[in-house]
């Protein structure tokens, strides 16, 4: 929403305030939440840091990016797959898309966001120790 106010104006999205009408007639406004300055459509795709442990019921992955932005990103899983597209930072996105190496129950799984690492935690179905977090094929459960 625009404001105009004591000769300054600004959305109220991101408040990025200018003396100048012209200056604030292009800038776009965002209909919610906060403004994205960028294209979002041109993201810059990077390598993170990432590191996974497991206990006797659940594998836990973890991606370490600062900034993150949590409704920018997608988390997706099925008993077999995992798909994580990480937006962070100045329009960087980190994206792991892996079979995984055993079988989990997403319903029981969940996504924790913080400002500077996404973890999930994935319950197992079965409890079996897998050596490695994915597979690079369908039927061999333990490769690295």
């Amino acid at each position: 929403m625009p404001h105009i106010s004591r000769g300054m104006k600004y959305w109220s999205c991101c408040k990025k305030k200018t003396t100048e009408f012209t200056d604030f007639l292009k800038q776009k406004g965002c209909a919610s939440g906060t403004h994205l300055w960028g294209d979002p459509s041109q993201k810059k795709e990077v390598q993170c840091r990432y590191d996974w442990h497991q206990t006797g019921d659940s594998v836990n992955f973890t991606v370490y990016a600062k900034k993150v932005k949590p409704e920018l990103c997608t988390v997706n899983c099925s008993a077999v797959k995992l798909h994580l597209e990480i937006h962070f930072g100045d329009d960087q996105v980190f994206t792991f898309d892996k079979i995984l190496a055993g079988i989990i129950e997403p319903e029981k799984s969940k996504v924790t966001f913080s400002a500077t690492k996404v973890e999930v935690n994935m319950r197992k179905a079965e409890f079996v120790a897998c050596r490695a977090l994915s597979s690079s094929r369908r039927n061999d459960l333990v490769t690295q």
